[in-house]
């Protein structure tokens, strides 16, 4: 435990240490602000000084490594006995054979094929007509039946005669 804190102090302090140039070594740099230590509201001084600060980062490289394994030849497996194996049963196989018919005549291209269905036959019951309805009160039924009426009517007809 005590290891873990001293390697997380240390990883602290070289994590706030402050980066050095190599060319700057030695030299302070000024911030931005108030300085010289007294405060006057007459000057205003503000110096802008660029500092770049550079890191050499490793670049990764291959690295061939070989490693010697010790691997076991394969040794042969010893087979008790060895067994013959018979097939006593045979298998049919069909094979399909296009034989050729003669015709006699030649059968029409829509063949019709009689089928036997057994169909229901329809019943038919007499009912007299027309059926007697008793009503209770009469009432007038009109029926629109169109009325032809025969009038002579004068009609003026002019006959053209063409000339060939």
């Amino acid at each position: 435990m005590k290891l873990f804190i001293i390697l997380s102090v240390v990883v602290a302090l070289a994590a706030g240490a402050p980066a050095v140039d190599p060319e700057n070594q030695g030299k302070s740099v000024e911030k931005r602000g108030l300085h010289d230590s007294h405060f006057s509201l007459d000057h205003h001084h503000h110096v802008e000084k660029k500092v770049i600060i550079t890191k050499n980062v490793p670049v990764p490289y291959p690295v061939e490594v070989e490693k010697h394994v010790k691997v076991p030849v394969p040794f042969p497996v010893p087979v008790e006995k060895k067994v013959p194996v018979v097939v006593e049963k045979t298998v049919p196989v069909y094979i399909e054979k296009k034989v050729h018919v003669p015709v006699d005549r030649p059968v029409p291209v829509p063949y019709k094929v009689l089928v036997k269905v057994p169909v229901v036959q329809k019943e038919y019951i007499e009912v007299p007509k027309p059926y007697a309805v008793h009503v209770d009160r009469p009432y007038p039924v009109y029926v629109k039946k169109p009325v032809y009426v025969e009038k002579p009517v004068a009609v003026s007809v002019k006959i053209r005669h063409h000339k060939h």
